[in-house]
């Protein structure tokens, strides 16, 4: 299967979820310290989750589920499954293997006392985004900036590996897949909160295009797509002042071909035209929706843009972990044909 993105706005075919389990109830125990927003109910959030997957489905993407993926893999592969057993250090069915990846549980067993620690239980994985960005060179495993989410990383190779997608690794450095837009002829990634300049390296190196956004330091807008994203080649939606503030750097073939300039200038300058929405509406998840193609969206907030439909899907409790339906979903495949 290939993994492919050239382009925001090009029609979207494939991508893969995470419907939020049992980790997720242990990471309410403690929201702030999950990097979860507020506290939300469990149960709302996973019909919304469901509901999320039906819009999908009905817009004609397929979906692939990732715990069901490395599960039904395992099932029909031994080599992937006895690789699955080594990484879990367990040996037991695919389903029960897949629930410890996710859980990370430790059992202690002290003079007959049963003690049963989890260690980061993956609280953040339905945020899917974020582990890797896919370009139309494939798919590259970045690496996470909060401890609480850096083991996610090796589950979503055991992910990709099961629908049998190649993919690369970002070895140095933070790279997320909030801060990455693939926009056609160039690459658009925020650095400054959760990806930084080790993280991009290899990016910048790959001979493409790469704009780099510095972001402005914050704990409420720490990825790109928290006040930004694309709707079409000639649209983007950002908040104004944040784009104002994150400043630029163009890179050409590995060398640094222009800088300072700020992010607005350098979007209008490509001819793209900007809708703004408020700081506020940036809080509700305004810009966290994702592109299903050029002028189409699935979004958690109206944003009433002329010329531009928005298949508004309620996912208030989901947004509750700090992300909307752009964080939720990893793209596999984009594509005009």
């Amino acid at each position: 299967m290939r993994a492919y993105a050239r382009a925001e706005w090009d029609p979207l075919k494939k991508v893969a979820l995470h419907k939020p389990g049992l980790e997720v109830f242990f990471g309410l125990l403690e929201p702030e310290k999950s990097l979860f927003k507020r506290r939300f109910d469990f149960v709302k959030a996973r019909k919304e989750y469901e509901e999320l997957i039906d819009a999908l489905k009905s817009e004609g993407v397929v979906t692939f589920r990732v715990l069901r993926s490395i599960i039904r893999r395992a099932l029909k592969d031994e080599k992937f499954y006895e690789k699955l057993k080594r990484v879990v250090g367990v040996n037991a069915d695919p389903w029960f293997l897949a629930k410890l990846l996710v859980l990370r549980p430790k059992f202690i067993s002290t003079n007959g006392e049963v003690r049963v620690e989890l260690v980061n239980p993956l609280s953040n994985l339905y945020f899917m985004r974020d582990q890797q960005i896919t370009t139309k060179n494939g798919v590259v495993i970045g690496r996470m900036a909060k401890p609480q989410r850096s083991a996610e990383t090796e589950l979503v190779k055991l992910f990709w590996e099961s629908i049998s997608v190649k993919y690369g690794e970002v070895k140095e450095g933070y790279l997320e897949g909030g801060d990455f837009y693939p926009m056609g002829d160039f690459y658009l990634v925020g650095v400054g909160n959760r990806s930084d300049m080790n993280g991009v390296k290899e990016l910048i190196n790959s001979g493409e295009e790469v704009v780099i956004v510095k972001e402005p330091i914050s704990t409420e807008f720490f990825h790109l797509d928290t006040y930004f994203n694309v709707i079409s080649r000639e649209l983007v939606v950002g908040v104004k002042e944040l784009m104002q503030h994150s400043t630029v750097e163009v890179y050409s073939e590995g060398k640094l071909v222009r800088k300072g300039l700020d992010m607005l200038t350098y979007l209008k300058e490509k001819e793209f035209n900007i809708h703004y929405v408020t700081l506020d509406e940036a809080k509700k998840f305004a810009t966290n929706f994702l592109t299903l193609n050029a002028g189409k969206i699935l979004t958690p907030y109206d944003l009433k843009i002329s010329g531009v439909d928005s298949v508004v899907i309620n996912v208030e409790n989901l947004t509750g972990g700090f992300g909307g339906i752009h964080c939720m979903s990893a793209v596999v495949e984009r594509g005009l044909g």
